[in-house]
């Protein structure tokens, strides 16, 4: 079709090329039928030019619609089986055990640390209660000695009640 166009515009200017010049003027004579012919065959050329284009161009772009999206599937469907061949993998599988027995490892070493702790509390609360039993032993001493010596026991004075512990 553009051909048809090209093939018009070559003629008018033939026509203008070839036309009698006006003499002590830049213009030229042409034949008027003949120019206004060769137009309308131009203007019709370049309409039939024009609506092919936009047929080739409508076309075109449902072709390309068609093609990103069926380039959308490909690619979600290739990520969907890169995924699962990852997940498959011997790699995987060796991470996998891996974090398995770090996870082990990991409560293990927790549990050790906390009866570790436990046994440090136990022997400071047992220091602790050594000492109180050895001041409470003093204690003892110290009331019982004072009780024989001012006769705190005596049913005629009134002594603080014994702590039997």
């Amino acid at each position: 079709m553009v051909e048809q166009t090209n093939e018009v515009l070559r003629q008018l200017r033939q026509i203008v090329d070839n036309a009698k010049a006006v003499p002590m003027s830049a213009s030229c004579m042409v034949n008027r039928a003949e120019v206004l012919a060769l137009i309308d065959q131009a203007a019709d050329a370049l309409n039939s030019d024009l609506g092919e284009a936009q047929r080739v161009t409508a076309t075109s772009l449902e072709t390309l619609e068609r093609a990103q999206e069926e380039a959308a599937q490909i690619i979600a469907s290739a990520e969907e089986k890169a995924q699962f061949l990852a997940g498959q993998t011997p790699v995987m599988e060796l991470a996998r055990k891996k974090a398995t027995q770090l996870e082990a490892k990991a409560l293990a070493d927790a549990e050790a640390l906390r009866r570790e702790a436990d046994a440090y509390v136990d022997a400071r609360i047992a220091s602790f209660e050594a000492g109180l039993a050895k001041t409470m032993s003093q204690v003892r001493t110290m009331r019982d000695r004072l009780a024989s010596r001012s006769a705190l026991d005596d049913t005629s004075t009134r002594a603080l009640p014994r702590f039997e512990g």
